[in-house]
């Protein structure tokens, strides 16, 4: 099949500068290899490529696909404005980098013996050990590197044997699925790690932040108290937070499920007077620079992993928080606030009296109101 100049620029570049190629002769410098031979432009083959998985060799591969970042931004529907869309940023998510060769002795030997050491690690539930990375490169003809690509937080996803038929006489391929945590550089900083702590209690780091927040009020009266004449309306208008799915990762658990069940117990305290009273454990919520004193009211953990010795090693937790002291998110520096009260010294009450021509200071006029207005 014959190309145009104008389609093999459109492969290669810029149409005009590949038409002016053609004709000096330069699309067979690209190409050609051999003495006195020199290669203007350094172009990525996509048959030469390597692969290396962290520092183990497990051979070479036939093909890569997947190598893609889907920034996923969130669109904002705006009510009376129909001809265009808002969008804000959203979760950039990585696909799965699909590697296929041909059967090897030697190369899927390697492959199998790494996959063995990766289950074994993940017997514990965690496999935190088995995270990796790995570099996919892309070379030009003369097996040089034109660009490459670290992938972080790489792990196996699946791996798929060759089809075996009789009625075909095609190579035997197998295909490695991995999932990865992106491949831009300076880009895998993590957030800081929420924790909730008690002074006696102890402490509890979660593996991971939660994925919402929920900020709940309710002032409705919720409470009658006394009987007869002396009916008061209580409102429950105490500040909650939920926490939704805080997960616990590793052999640490158990343990921290035991100091959340803890942390949602009542404690009896004592009185001047030696009276008992229940009252939850005053408990500190941080994540970051985010610091309130809350109160553990609800507690919901779902054991979702154990190991062979029947300990969890995985949970998702739910934690409904009332907000005891402080706020929820910190003030920001700036000018103070107004006071909300002015005190004065109560000697000055004659120079008032005075000047109001009054005994009783507590006749005093407003400053502005009228001669003998009532007050």
């Amino acid at each position: 099949m014959a190309l145009s100049a104008g389609q093999l620029g459109g492969m290669l570049g810029d149409p005009s500068q590949t038409a002016q190629g053609l004709t000096s002769g330069g699309l067979a410098q690209l190409f050609r290899s051999g003495p006195g031979v020199r290669r203007t432009d350094k172009l990525g083959l996509a048959m030469r490529f390597q692969v290396t998985i962290g520092d183990v060799q497990i051979g070479l591969w036939r093909s890569c696909r997947g190598l893609r970042a889907d920034f996923r931004p969130e669109v904002v529907r705006v009510t009376g404005d129909y001809v265009a869309q808002y969008h804000l940023p959203g979760e950039v998510s990585y696909p799965p980098v699909v590697l296929e060769r041909a059967v090897h002795r030697e190369h899927s030997a390697q492959l199998q013996q790494w996959l063995v050491g990766v289950l074994r690690s993940w017997q514990d539930g965690t496999g935190d050990d088995t995270r990796t990375t790995a570099r996919i490169t892309l070379l030009d003809a003369d097996g040089e590197p034109v660009n490459s690509w670290l992938l972080y937080g790489v792990r196996p996803a699946s791996w798929a044997g060759p089809d075996l038929s009789a009625d075909t006489n095609q190579v035997a391929v197998e295909r490695l699925e991995l999932v990865h945590e992106g491949f831009f550089p300076d880009l895998q900083a993590r957030a800081e790690t929420a924790e909730l702590s008690s002074t006696t209690l102890g402490t509890v780091a979660f593996s991971y932040n939660p994925a919402k927040m929920t900020i709940t009020r309710s002032s409705r009266p919720s409470q009658v108290i006394g009987q007869g004449k002396g009916l008061v309306l209580a409102s429950d208008d105490a500040l909650r937070v939920m926490a939704g799915e805080v997960l616990l990762v590793g052999a640490g658990v158990a343990q921290d499920v035991q100091k959340l069940v803890a942390f949602s117990g009542q404690t009896t305290t004592r009185d001047e007077q030696g009276r008992g009273q229940s009252v939850l454990p005053e408990l500190t919520f941080r994540w970051g620079k985010l610091s309130m004193t809350v109160n553990l009211s609800t507690l919901n953990v779902n054991l979702t992993r154990f190991d062979g010795a029947g300990q969890p090693i995985r949970a998702q937790a739910t934690l409904d928080l009332v907000v005891t002291k402080g706020e929820i998110f910190p003030k920001q520096g700036g000018a103070p606030a107004p006071p909300r009260a002015v005190r004065t010294d109560p000697a000055q009450w004659r120079q008032r009296a005075a000047a109001s021509g009054i005994d009783d200071p507590m006749r005093a006029q407003a400053r502005g109101a009228a001669v003998g207005a009532r007050r």
